[in-house]
């Protein structure tokens, strides 16, 4: 119905013209509320009052007409040609309609790009390096900005450095997925003097690698903030050869003080003192980004259920990486199945029953006996039962 009234109430003038063939144009189909006919209809008598911009994002993407007029502020076009076509270079370049959505919600502007000029260039880099359509949806989703920044002078150069340093270009690839300024931020101020702070430390070049590919942010700060980070880091006994180093200044670099504060907290309300704190984190520097919530459960399962020393998880720090309801549960229930029924005389070490493999698990507590069928159901069905 609604169509029918948009068909016949935008036959009217040239305007109204540009706007049907805005409407027609893309199958991107929203629900529109009597607001927006209404918007529509004082769009028509007078024009002037409302941009055909804003009507464009009515029509095409389902825009309020608040939003759509505030948005319209910052575009220049007054037909549907410039728009059309960055949504065809869009689609063209594997995005779907959902993600173009998306794009055009975040940043509206992108409408208004110089298609030929602006978004192809880009467009081809990303696609010619082995970008997929919703690898470049994510990138640009992310971070729009990138789209105004200079192709040969920051995104190529950027893209080039970092597949010197990766050795690949899906390994970049995936970095700039998890953080896209990196492309476009110049090297000489962020990336290169951090990069060169590690290394200055002593930090293997593989090592480095590693962290920019798994934490691009980490070689994104201030290379004064990096180094005092590198400084603490190793003043608490990390080994700058050893890989736990830089993920040891990954998550400092990501945990605040207040932060780091609050966790330190939490393990000392089970008994552990700032040193037991430190040697955990150094073996394991990831037990400081667990939640607190995650930390309690945990430590209330292993101690309250399975009869183990907090002492002997902060030796082991490792304990506090599996999920409570995906790993820790239903093999502690396959442990204690086996004990009850004798098969085995004595409880398994914690470490070997709760970060060996999947695959591991099964052949050392499942498929070697008799009550395998029994055993694998029990599992399966703890499993089940979390995953719902």
């Amino acid at each position: 119905m609604f169509h029918f009234l948009c068909k016949s109430i935008l036959h009217h003038g040239r305007y109204a013209a540009a706007l049907s063939s805005a409407h027609r144009h893309i199958s991107f189909q929203h629900s529109t509320s009597i607001i927006t006919l209404r918007f529509f209809i004082s769009t028509l008598e007078n024009p002037n009052k409302q941009s055909f911009a804003a009507s464009y994002l009515i029509i095409k993407f389902g825009f309020s007409p608040e939003s759509a007029l505030s948005a319209s502020k910052h575009l220049n076009f007054k037909t549907p040609d410039n728009p059309d076509l960055v949504i065809d270079m869009f689609q063209h370049y594997g995005l779907s309609q959902e993600q173009i959505f998306k794009l055009v919600k975040k940043s509206p502007r992108v409408l208004s790009c110089k298609p030929e000029k602006t978004l192809l260039p880009k467009l081809k880099f990303f696609h010619s390096k082995g970008m997929s359509g919703n690898d470049i949806a994510h990138i640009l989703c992310a971070h729009p900005c990138i789209l105004n920044r200079s192709l040969e002078n920051q995104i190529i150069l950027n893209f080039n450095f970092l597949v010197s340093l990766l050795e690949s270009n899906d390994r970049t690839i995936a970095a700039v997925k998890r953080y896209s300024p990196i492309l476009y931020h110049k090297t000489d101020i962020y990336l290169k003097p951090c990069i060169d702070i590690l290394e200055e430390y002593g930090v293997p070049k593989r090592h480095i690698a590693t962290l920019v590919y798994r934490s691009p942010r980490s070689v994104m700060m201030s290379p004064n903030h990096l180094r005092s980070i590198v400084e603490t880091v190793r003043g608490i006994g990390c080994d700058p050869l050893k890989p736990h180093f830089t993920t040891a200044v990954m998550v400092m670099g990501l945990l605040s003080k207040s932060g780091w504060e609050r966790r330190l907290g939490v393990y000392k309300s089970w008994g552990w003192s700032e040193e037991d704190v430190l040697a955990a984190f150094i073996k394991e520097p990831w037990c400081m980004m667990t939640s607190d919530d995650k930390i309690m459960a945990v430590m209330d399962f292993l101690v309250n259920n399975m009869d183990c020393e907090p002492s002997f998880i902060a030796k082991n720090p490792y304990l506090l990486k599996p999920g409570l309801k995906t790993t820790f549960i239903p093999r502690a229930s396959v442990a204690q199945f086996l004990l009850s029924k004798q098969l085995i005389k004595t409880r398994p070490n914690l470490v070997t029953l709760f970060l060996c493999s999947e695959k591991l698990f099964l052949k050392k507590f499942v498929n070697c006996f008799d009550e395998a069928p029994q055993l694998l159901k029990l599992y399966n069905k703890r499993n089940q039962i979390f995953q719902k």
